[in-house]
């Protein structure tokens, strides 16, 4: 995990029997896809560095076949 996500995580002690206690770094759903979106973001980022990704426009043929797609309503959070 990266630096800033650990200093944002939260932090608990873990021990069993007879165990000394360990330090555990939790974090919640939306840290770990804010890294995971993040490592890919990288990983693209690299591919295209070393030119084996090629990021282009699309052509007025394609944008005729792909429109865009139109955005959903955020769906409302369920009371609980």
């Amino acid at each position: 995990m990266g630096a800033a996500l650990a200093a944002s995580s939260h932090v608990a002690l873990a021990g069993r029997r007879g165990r000394p206690a360990t330090l555990v770094t939790m974090i919640t759903q939306a840290e770990r896809a804010a890294e995971k979106r993040r490592a890919k973001l990288e990983e693209i980022q690299r591919q295209v560095a070393d030119g084996s990704l090629k990021i282009r426009k699309l052509t007025a043929k394609e944008r005729k076949q792909f429109p865009p797609r139109q955005q959903k309503a955020p769906a409302k959070a369920a009371r609980r």
